[in-house]
């Protein structure tokens, strides 16, 4: 679920830039010139905070909830940035001011590079946005928001003083927000893979119903994670450069590393075509905050088709004698889609405290909240729901069960959606 600390910490340092700009702003600036310079401040703020979250650092994903939310908001403020961007360049005056030399100003690089860095911007976000765009093309085009970055930069850093004082109070918080972006910028494009990256050897592709799991043997230190959490994987080799996020599939005391993955696309389809043992993998993380073990003791796991993997490395890491009682409702189009199910029927018969409640559509059975009604037995508001699967069928159950009372900080979904 999404955390607000973050959010409010992103909103208190647009409104500590706002006061401290209109507090100090220059006397001879209309309010127009005062008003649209802030909002391209305000614009430049929120994509420092957009690259920021891209470095993945897990201190913050405490703050909003774990990395899938980090990016969420790093797509808002990238959105709310170019909008904010548009409204400071059609507003702004674009006149000079009376004494000021037309030809020394022209002279001045602020007014294309602020122009090339909107048209990019802009351009930017239509590709972020567009899902029809392949992931191989889309990631190395994102990449290019880095130079829209110091476009912006060169931009404000070399606007004439008549607009904007560089060294003013509200500048000067640009320019700390400037070096603390092109740091971030640097460390996410040249240093995260090298520093966070654990090497792993394929050990097994196991080829599933509709879905690949490969089995990781590490080469030195194990990835340390905890039940749901995702990560990063990167296969080494010519025409797999692109890491891809997948939930852990494993338990964490394991000696193997699995992921299990849906042929979805081009890179998932190749995984399950191509990929031999003994390929070098790079694996980053853990990630995620889909953690179950502080919620209360009557909790629903409700899984859609491969939403299940998050559940898969909770369940295979449970111990007897755990306090809570937990319903696994498993929904998949028919029985043979259903991964794991022998497995899963096998631990919930070891564990006196989970109930596995598989729903089949071809059956007429369905992942709804009248079929969950009839088959569980409290007061749907007594449970606290975990929840990982289609986002059609997540977001109609979240509507649904807000209507039978129950209350949103007891629904937790993942986003997997990391574009």
């Amino acid at each position: 679920m999404l955390q607000k600390k973050g959010i409010y910490a992103i909103i208190g340092l647009i409104a500590f830039f706002a006061v401290v700009h209109l507090a100090f702003a220059p006397e001879q600036h209309d309010p127009r010139t005062t008003g649209t310079v802030m909002l391209g401040g305000v614009a430049f703020l929120l994509m420092t905070c957009s690259i920021f979250l891209s470095t993945r650092l897990a201190v913050f994903e405490d703050w909003f909830g774990g990395l899938d939310r980090m990016y969420q908001v790093h797509r808002v403020a990238g959105a709310f940035a170019a909008l904010t961007a548009l409204v400071h360049f059609f507003g702004v005056p674009k006149e000079l001011a009376t004494g000021v030399d037309p030809v020394a100003n022209a002279l001045v690089p602020s007014g294309p590079l602020g122009m090339l860095g909107l048209i990019f911007l802009v351009v930017g976000l239509f590709v972020a946005l567009n899902r029809k765009i392949r992931y191989s093309r889309w990631r190395p085009t994102h990449k290019v928001m880095g130079l829209v970055y110091f476009l912006i930069i060169g931009h404000f850093m070399t606007a004439p003083d008549v607009f904007f004082d560089q060294f003013s109070a509200s500048g000067v918080i640009l320019i700390i927000a400037a070096f603390i972006g092109v740091t971030a910028l640097l460390y996410s494009v040249f240093g995260m893979n090298k520093r966070t990256a654990l090497p792993f050897i394929i050990e097994e592709v196991n080829a599933l119903e509709r879905a690949t799991e490969i089995v990781l043997k590490p080469t030195g230190k194990m990835l340390d994670f905890r039940p749901g959490q995702f990560a990063f994987v990167e296969i080494e080799g010519k025409g797999w450069d692109e890491p891809h996020p997948f939930t852990i599939s494993s338990a964490p005391d394991e000696d193997r590393l699995r992921f299990t993955m849906k042929v979805l696309g081009d890179w998932t389809r190749k995984v399950r075509e191509e990929l031999q043992p003994g390929g070098k993998v790079n694996v980053r993380g853990p990630y995620g905050r889909f953690d179950t073990m502080g919620a209360g003791k009557k909790q629903i796991w409700l899984a859609g088709g491969i939403g299940l993997t998050p559940f898969l490395s909770k369940i295979r890491a449970m111990k007897e004698g755990d306090p809570r009682q937990i319903h696994l409702v498993y929904a998949a189009r028919e029985k043979q889609d259903a991964i794991f199910l022998e497995e899963l029927q096998a631990r919930a018969a070891e564990l006196s405290n989970v109930t596995l409640v598989p729903l089949f559509s071809d059956e007429g059975n369905f992942a709804r909240v009248d079929m969950m009604k009839q088959k569980l037995p409290d007061p749907l508001s007594d449970y606290e729901y975990f929840m990982c699967g289609p986002t059609p069928m997540i977001s109609g159950l979240m509507a649904d069960l807000k209507k039978e009372g129950v209350g949103r900080n007891k629904i937790h979904t993942e986003a997997f959606e990391f574009r």
